[in-house]
């Protein structure tokens, strides 16, 4: 059985790859002392950011569900002037299968953003 630090850790690495991999920022990754020290305090370092605010993600991979302690911690994240984002994976569950927990506005506030934007474009297609 793995230790609660290495499990940790595999969802980091996860979580930093899909965001390289994306595309969103080629520099991300697992951030060796969050939690120490009075830098970043997110899991991952990235320069990614959401509606114009870096954004301060926590990784938690476990088998027991603790949502509302584990949002109290990924909260702490705004004080650092961070969107905050947590990411949760359950055990023996695909990696695939990685959710994301964020505010229900910062939701709608990307689906608006995306749907101006593919206005814009159409706007922009159509003068060409």
């Amino acid at each position: 059985m793995r230790s609660t630090k290495q499990k940790g850790r595999l969802l980091e690495n996860y979580v930093a790859d899909q965001i390289r991999d994306k595309g969103i920022d080629v520099r991300a990754r697992a951030e060796m002392s969050s939690g120490a020290g009075n830098r970043e305090k997110g899991d991952i370092w990235t320069s990614m950011m959401i509606l114009g605010q870096n954004v301060g993600i926590e990784c938690k991979n476990q088998n027991t569900l603790k949502i509302q302690e584990w949002w109290r911690q990924t909260k702490k994240l705004e004080s650092l002037a961070r969107e905050p984002v947590l990411i949760f994976h359950i055990e023996h569950e695909q990696f695939g299968d990685t959710k994301a927990l964020i505010y229900l506005d910062t939701l709608l506030e990307l689906v608006k953003e995306n749907m101006d934007m593919k206005e814009k474009l159409l706007a922009l297609e159509k003068q060409l």
